[in-house]
């Protein structure tokens, strides 16, 4: 029992060594790693034996700390000497190929595993993220030549957005480049591609061939927007991820089959282990086809031990088993601490775990086939509850249907859908066309089903500010409360305890008034608010698929629970105004202000209107009449003013309109703060605008690699030469200023805010150092 317990509380603080990476700012250097090594090696050496207990505890986690930090490091030094270059490399291709063959590609992103750079092997391969325009699709297991002009995964970095450059380092993609040419040197195709291959063909004939490779494959690359927001804002996007149900399945049918067969074969060729080790082996297969995610890994684990346990007759409890698996996971990849899947699959089954043990249902109905539903009411209910923070951590919403959709959703997945979708992959690698078509159908109809039923539920998602995320431990709270009785005995600890969940929500700012430039990449979004209510000074622009105003704007209103009350726009470039329509969707209330004649204006932008919004003045200083389009020159600038300190906000203001607010305004010009104009182009940013607006500090908002280098090198010199304090979204991440009433701070998310070592400069980029 001793050791059993040692082992647990050991692997414990494993996991927990691994635990500081996702706070560090920055990784340790070599000197400070071994001067920790150092010190562990002489506390295992020249330590009395009485405490050798003690001190393993404390030794377990330096190594687990030491083991993290040493991996990312490694991870960072193999591929560091390769950003921002051009490569002649030799890659073999590691995605399976899913695209039909009917329809043309649109470019996307592919993973390769480099080998061989300039004709040199390297000792170990390089994982990298390819950005193909190529006609040809690649296929898993190719070998190819390729050119290729690197460049790193650099996050837009903002409150409440996602953190793609911390996602990047979790799944080895923090490298990415930019094909420049490509040729094929063996294009034999690995066993998974061959699997795929003949999955294909049947797969692509239905309307929900999204979610049925994301199913057979566990390929989400290619799931369908509408589909992808109908199943999170339903709460069943993580039936579609492959996880311990899947796995579980897999080996449930696996190891009935293999007893339906034995029971044909004679009794003396039969043995007690056979189903499950046939039934394992199918279950690691399948978890090896769609990827070995951690959630996959975890799963596989999991089933790992628990048949060893049964071969072994010997019995540990679930918490010892979960503890185990996640520092074994940490144990081979302690960068999985970083990704988002690992929390939400681990803290899933603790929840479960946590669940039964202590809000157990009653055992006359835990058995009996007419209490399923109530059961499963139990399940998701109490998930519901106990899932909330990591709800709001991860998605910073919850549904408020998701205890139907799932009690609807559960029974189709897992007793229709995820079956035939199984079987048909069977009868796909038999060559049985009509079986196996028949049972694509079946999976495919009960999708339809599915979503039939999902979008009459797709009404009540809940939005959830970072404010309230303390009170969605309630549900920890409220288990614990039934389970051991305490609201008898400490109603009054209880009470205080509630006071305390609630008090960020009634917190009230520490700043008069406050002014964020988004990292929207090359293009320009600034909030003004006061903790409640905004006023936004451009929306970023609209891509391809998405928009500033998506994926980076509404996230961080809604962190901070901000009502959008009025909208300006400088000019009418997609860079400025790209993301218009949905934030005026979203908030329809909104009043609006622009120099453009086509617009729908409730406030014109005119030269000397002006308007008082929560004590802060908005003067606009340009331009001096309305056009229909609103280009460079005709940039709405705003000057704002709390009496004490201003910010000067310009668009994309040229050198000619500069010169004019100089003729017409002169010291009147004169800001705390000003915006950049134009990016920080070389057609702006004169010497005697800057020289009369006199900034404190100059705000730029662009893009790393956007392809006009901005701000130019020649305008980065002329604010040294003026002894400007400059600061680039494209290195800072959001910049944020805190007014008071007499004194102001600047803060950025790479500094400050949320200084972390993954969210780091890597490379070399000369115009910003």
């Amino acid at each position: 029992m001793r050791q059993s317990y040692s082992l647990d509380l050991l692997a414990t603080m494993f996991s927990l060594g691994c635990l500081p990476i996702l706070f560090l700012p920055h990784l340790l250097s070599d000197l400070q790693w071994y001067f920790i090594a150092i010190i562990l090696l002489v506390l295992v050496l020249f330590v009395l034996v009485k405490f050798c207990w003690y001190l393993s505890i404390i030794i377990v986690f330096g190594l687990g700390f030491l083991w993290s930090v040493a991996y990312s490091k490694q991870y960072l030094t193999n591929i560091s000497p390769y950003i921002d270059k051009t490569l002649v490399v030799k890659a073999k291709v590691v995605d399976i190929n899913t695209r039909q063959k009917t329809t043309a590609i649109s470019p996307y992103y592919l993973s390769f595993s480099i080998f061989s750079i300039s004709g040199f092997t390297l000792s170990n391969n390089i994982p990298i993220s390819v950005y193909w325009d190529n006609p040809i699709a690649p296929k898993s297991g190719q070998t190819w030549q390729l050119t290729l002009k690197t460049k790193v995964m650099h996050s837009y970095l903002n409150e409440g957005g996602f953190d793609s450059q911390r996602f990047s380092i979790a799944n080895r993609s923090l490298l990415s480049a930019k094909l420049v040419d490509a040729k094929l040197l063996d294009d034999k195709s690995n066993l998974k591609q061959l699997i795929v291959d003949l999955a294909l063909p049947y797969i692509d004939l239905f309307d929900y061939r999204d979610i049925l490779l994301a199913l057979t494959f566990g390929d989400r690359s290619q799931l369908d927007e509408s589909h992808r927001m109908v199943m999170m804002q339903t709460g069943i996007a993580h039936l579609m991820a492959i996880s311990g149900m899947h796995i579980l399945v897999v080996f449930g049918l696996s190891r009935l089959l293999v007893k339906i067969v034995l029971f044909f074969i004679p009794k003396r060729f039969i043995h007690f282990f056979v189903p499950i080790v046939i039934g394992w082996l199918s279950a690691f297969f399948y978890a090896w086809l769609t990827g070995l995610n951690p959630p996959t890994l975890r799963a596989i684990l999991a089933l790992s031990i628990w048949i060893y346990l049964c071969y072994k007759k010997n019995q540990i409890s679930a918490w010892q088993k979960v503890n185990r698996i996640i520092a074994l996971l940490l144990l081979f990849d302690p960068l999985m601490i970083l990704s988002e899947s690992f929390w939400l699959s681990c803290y899933a089954v603790i929840s479960l775990i946590f669940l039964f043990e202590w809000l157990p249902i009653p055992q006359e109905i835990k058995y009996k086939k007419r209490w399923y539903m109530v059961r499963l009411l139990h399940l998701q209910l109490g998930l519901t509850m106990l899932l909330l923070p990591i709800q709001c951590f991860v998605f910073q919403g919850v549904s408020g249907v998701s205890i139907l959709t799932n009690l609807i959703a559960i029974p189709i997945i897992s007793l229709c859908t995820f079956p035939a979708v199984l079987f048909a992959l069977i009868f796909s690698l038999m060559d049985c066309f009509y079986i196996a078509l028949w049972c694509w159908s079946i999976a495919d109809k009960s999708l339809e089903w599915l979503f039939f039923s999902l979008n009459w539920f797709n009404f009540l998602w809940l939005k959830i500010p970072a404010n309230f995320y303390l009170l969605s431990f309630v549900g920890w709270l409220t288990v614990i409360i039934i389970r051991t009785g305490s609201w008898r005995r400490f109603s009054v600890t209880l009470a205080v305890i509630f006071m305390l969940l609630i008090t960020p929500i009634f917190k009230q700012p520490h700043y008069r008034w406050r002014l964020d430039m988004l990292d929207v990449g090359h293009g320009l979004a600034i909030v003004i608010h006061d903790g409640k209510s905004a006023i936004l000074y451009d929306t970023g622009a609209k891509w391809e698929k998405s928009s500033a105003v998506e994926r980076i704007i509404i996230p961080f209103l809604q962190w901070h629970n901000l009502n959008v009350q009025g909208i300006i726009i400088s000019h009418q470039h997609n860079d400025h105004v790209g993301g218009l329509d949905m934030l005026q969707y979203v908030y329809p209330k909104a009043w609006l202000m622009s120099s453009s004649s086509s617009f729908n204006n409730d406030y014109q932008c005119l030269a000397g209107n002006h308007f008082i919004w929560n004590e802060l003045t908005f003067s606009v200083l340009w331009p001096n009449k309305l056009v229909d389009y609103a280009q460079n020159e005709d940039s709405c600038v705003v000057q704002i003013s709390d009496g004490r300190f201003s910010v000067l906000l310009t668009g994309d203001l040229e050198r000619n309109q500069e010169y004019q607010l100089v003729t017409k305004y002169k010291n009147q010009l004169t800001s705390t703060i000003l915006q950049a104009p134009h990016h920080g182009s070389n057609t702006s940013s004169s010497y005697p605008f800057l020289n009369h607006v006199k900034p404190v500090k100059l705000l730029v908002s662009t893009s790393r690699y956007n392809p006009w280098k901005l701000p130019s090198s020649k305008v980065i010199r002329k604010y040294q030469d003026l002894q400007l304090d400059s600061y680039v979204t494209a290195k800072t991440g959001q910049i944020s200023l805190f007014f008071d009433k007499q004194t102001w701070q600047l803060k950025t998310m790479r500094g400050e805010i949320k200084p972390r070592w993954y969210h780091d400069w890597f490379g070399s980029f000369p115009i910003y150092e």
